[in-house]
């Protein structure tokens, strides 16, 4: 869905401000994390140690799969759980209601209510291709890579990069 519904009710947060300190979250922090990486399980890992309740709302079968067979993968978790971190797997948001979100599971299709004070989303980033954009306006060449073409993680802007610095 091109936005969430009920957004405009407030309380919804990126992890970018949330960790920038920017805004300041409620006792009970509902974390949608749509990535499985580090952004969404170390906002959650922070907000828990700073006291917040944290439940993270995953579509993935796992917290933080995209760190498996790495060595943060079972500590992770594990540090997560202690620090009294719950999650819900399989689920995708569909609205926030301002004191909570509806959801989906995705296993049983069954709809069920998660209260929360606010709404913390480490979902998919756009391309930073603001740079891009302004550079089209002049005459001087240009080839774009990594995040400036679409998000991902670094392991292809640095291949991106190199390909282009060895035509040049």
């Amino acid at each position: 869905m091109p936005s969430l519904p009920g957004i405009e009710r407030g309380n919804v947060f990126s992890i970018e401000s949330v960790m920038a300190r920017v805004v300041r979250p409620g006792k009970h922090v509902l974390l949608l994390d749509e990535g499985g990486g580090w952004r969404g399980c170390g906002t959650a890992w922070k907000l828990a140690e700073d006291g917040h309740q944290v439940t993270i709302l995953t579509p993935d079968p796992l917290v933080g799969k995209e760190l498996q067979r790495t060595a943060a993968d079972f500590p992770l978790r594990r540090t997560l759980r202690q620090l009294g971190v719950t999650w819900l797997l399989d689920v995708s948001v569909l609205e926030w209601h301002g004191d909570g979100v509806t959801i989906v599971d995705h296993n049983t299709r069954e709809e069920s209510f998660v209260p929360g004070d606010c709404l913390v989303l480490a979902t998919t980033n756009v391309a930073a291709n603001w740079l891009a954009k302004e550079l089209e306006k002049t005459p001087r060449p240009f080839i774009e890579v990594g995040d400036a073409v679409a998000p991902r993680q670094a392991p292809y802007a640095f291949h991106e990069g190199r390909k282009v610095a060895l035509r040049l």
